[in-house]
């Protein structure tokens, strides 16, 4: 089987996490994803450069976020700020299909490598630009990033718990969203361009993705003016519709009954206890009405009960339920094993890493191949080829490149790393519960080869 995107060429001309995830599903795909990136300061995704990584050689190829995001693609340096790497871009996008990139609205433009510049050069190019709200509006030029925008389109309003101020969902809660209508956006522009021959600019906004999935509290306030609030983990009308403590520490499992037959196989599955006849309990509004002692009652169940253990047996018998995985559970999960969720990679010995188990896609196709290509690049790894075998440059012309500053091997002003907090002093101090040493043998994966 071939990946459905083999003969099509992106330049990857971004950063962080939301863009650099639609690239490598691309990637993943069979696309040639090409990681454009400066070597005029230290590579880092996500914002946590030099937090996890020890001074050692190199120690700018070793982020892990930068790897689990940049998997599947090749990567050159080219200096932007440079007349010559500003044409050595456009050279590479007269040869490619996509150009992407994520830089504040006008920063493209204003380098001469905007839509417009490139369409000159290629008029089927398909370009997409993700900024935080769009290249049009009164908040165009506003700066985001993915955690803002749990509050600017409303969903903190939601999230969290009573007397309590809201709560955000996670570190980078909308950038997967964003990245993978990013990836439907640009296969829906491949299309077109397919049937008309016709390229085009995809304005991509990550405050609208946000907002685009608040469409029901959205309607709810439009049509009955109710503006929501914080509901813990509760439903706004159905009960009972919450997380349940079980046996072992901080461990939880998570019930949501919709109708009176799931109702009827719980209070079967705990063998019918007399509190579960009473009125208060007798139909769905009534349930909604008492969840406070509703959950008091399931949460004295349930606590008998080892998590995972409750989740099959309520499973079994029609109920949705299901255990709250903590970390260590969710990468040894049975379930995601089976469905070969976690793919190894094993990087070059050189590079001191070994194999590392990385996540896949959240689908699988009957009929075409998706899988983790090669490891990220390091700095500059692919200059030679994409330079020469791509683009069609002498050697000479290369080594002038370099010799120039255009392109580089390595950070030419590198932070520095910082050595990391040990896993001893981050359990004493609390900022984590526990640890495995022996976790790469858990997972059958190695520090070196």
């Amino acid at each position: 089987m071939k990946g459905l995107l083999e003969g099509i060429r992106v330049i990857d001309s971004t950063t962080v996490v939301a863009m650099p995830t639609a690239m490598h599903i691309m990637g993943d795909m069979g696309a040639q994803v090409i990681k454009v990136e400066t070597h005029t300061q230290t590579r880092g995704e996500g914002g946590t450069f030099a937090n996890n990584i020890p001074p050692d050689n190199e120690y700018w190829n070793k982020d892990g976020n930068f790897h689990a995001l940049n998997r599947s693609k090749l990567g050159i340096t080219l200096n932007l700020q440079d007349p010559d790497g500003v044409n050595t871009f456009k050279e590479l996008a007269a040869l490619s299909d996509v150009v992407a990139e994520n830089n504040r609205a006008g920063t493209m433009e204003r380098l001469g490598l905007g839509y417009d510049d490139l369409k000159r050069i290629k008029p089927d190019i398909i370009y997409i630009s993700n900024t935080g709200f769009g290249q049009t509006g009164p908040w165009r030029r506003y700066a985001g990033i993915g955690r803002m925008f749990e509050l600017t389109c409303g969903l903190s309003q939601f999230t969290g718990y009573e007397h309590e101020s809201p709560r955000r969902v996670g570190r980078f809660f909308f950038d997967p969203h964003v990245g993978w209508t990013a990836v439907f956006a640009i296969m829906a522009a491949l299309h077109y361009r397919n049937e008309t021959g016709k390229g085009q600019w995809i304005d991509l906004s990550m405050y609208q993705t946000g907002a685009s999935t608040m469409g029901d509290v959205i309607l709810d306030f439009a049509a009955n003016k109710r503006n929501g609030g914080l509901r813990s983990n509760r439903h706004d009308s159905i009960a009972p519709h919450n997380v349940y403590p079980c046996r072992g520490d901080d461990n939880w499992i998570a019930i949501a009954i919709e109708n009176d037959i799931e109702w009827n196989a719980l209070c079967q599955a705990m063998d019918n206890p007399n509190w579960a006849h009473n009125d208060k309990f007798s139909d769905a509004f009534s349930r909604w009405r008492n969840q406070d002692e509703l959950d008091r009652n399931i949460a004295a169940w349930t606590g008998e009960y080892d998590h995972v253990e409750l989740m099959d047996q309520l499973q079994a018998v029609g109920i949705p339920a299901g255990a709250v995985l903590n970390g260590k559970e969710t990468l040894t999960n049975p379930h995601l094993k089976a469905r070969q969720f976690y793919e190894a990679v094993t990087h070059p010995p050189e590079s001191g890493m070994g194999t590392r188990l990385y996540h896949g896609r959240p689908w699988k196709m009957s009929d075409a191949e998706a899988h983790i290509r090669r490891p990220a690049p390091t700095v500059g790894e692919h200059n030679d080829y994409v330079l020469g075998q791509i683009m069609g440059k002498e050697e000479d012309e290369i080594l002038e490149l370099h010799e120039i500053g255009v392109i580089g091997q390595e950070p030419t002003n590198p932070r520095p790393a910082n050595q990391p907090v040990s896993l001893d002093r981050q359990l004493d101090e609390g900022s984590i519960k526990e640890y495995d040493s022996d976790y790469q043998s858990q997972l059958g994966i190695t520090d070196h080869e």
